[in-house]
């Protein structure tokens, strides 16, 4: 175990949450799309009128759906970059006080 390094990728963290990003984008433009895609009640024809009532709440639902996973997904990616900064900030303090340790202590007249 001695002398192994343990790195965080904080440039790994990074580049999935812009991926985290761009996924939240595609459920934004699905969730957009929603709107172009809408039948009007005579496209189900006379027999299946009732069908609009019975899919309406269930629309309702998907969409509220949608809308929670893209700010989910929005929030997770934010988180992800917070950790990769705070992390390598933290390194880089820690890295700070062990080379100062590490310098010799100066003469002390006696």
């Amino acid at each position: 175990m001695g002398g192994e390094e343990l790195r965080f990728p904080a440039d790994d963290v990074r580049q999935h949450a812009g991926s985290v990003d761009r996924i939240a984008d595609a459920v934004a433009q699905a969730r957009s799309a929603v709107h172009e895609v809408a039948m009007s009640s005579e496209a189900y024809g006379q027999l299946c009128q009732f069908l609009p009532g019975l899919l309406s709440p269930i629309f309702g639902l998907a969409i509220g759906a949608m809308d929670d996973a893209g700010e989910s997904l929005r929030e997770t990616a934010i988180n992800l970059r917070a950790v990769a900064g705070s992390t390598t900030a933290t390194d880089e303090r820690a890295a700070g006080t062990v080379r100062a340790a590490g310098r010799p202590l100066p003469e002390l007249p006696l």
